[in-house]
């Protein structure tokens, strides 16, 4: 009788656990923008994509129309932009943080918003809408 009274016991438990563990909810407020999260938005295709698109893309004679290095030198000037990446990928709400001028910070503000829709933020393992800053660094040698 015992060995029954443990079986029922345990069938019980079990029964009163499951329960339980299916009301958990988490609440990911849809609308929320995320200014910092578990994994942040990324270019498809990450690190070495990007660059490819950015060479790709970017008017390079507009760094050597303005930037003009010495025999021998090299200079940079980096550009940087922020954007919002929603739950899609899509880009909005470009802007430059930079004011080197020169056109440089209205160039790459350009080629962000032409660009594909990038892999949106993780956050609780859901996709939410977040901000992201990308620095652009346009490098002129002189020959």
């Amino acid at each position: 009788m015992k060995k029954y009274f443990t079986l029922a016991l345990l069938i019980f438990s079990f029964h009163a656990f499951a329960q339980k563990d299916s009301v958990i909810q988490i609440n990911v407020d849809s609308d929320k923008v995320f200014k910092t999260v578990q994994i942040e938005a990324y270019f498809p295709g990450g690190t070495k994509a990007w660059i490819k698109y950015l060479q790709a893309n970017l008017n390079a004679d507009l760094g050597a129309k303005y930037l003009k290095p010495k025999k021998g030198e090299t200079i940079t000037q980096t550009v940087i932009v922020a954007f919002l990446v929603d739950k899609e990928g899509k880009i909005s709400d470009v802007k430059a943080l930079t004011s080197h001028g020169h056109g440089m910070e209205e160039e790459a503000i350009k080629v962000i918003k032409k660009g594909p829709d990038w892999v949106p933020a993780i956050q609780n393992g859901r996709n939410v809408k977040a901000y992201r800053k990308q620095p652009i660094t346009f490098v002129v040698a002189a020959e």
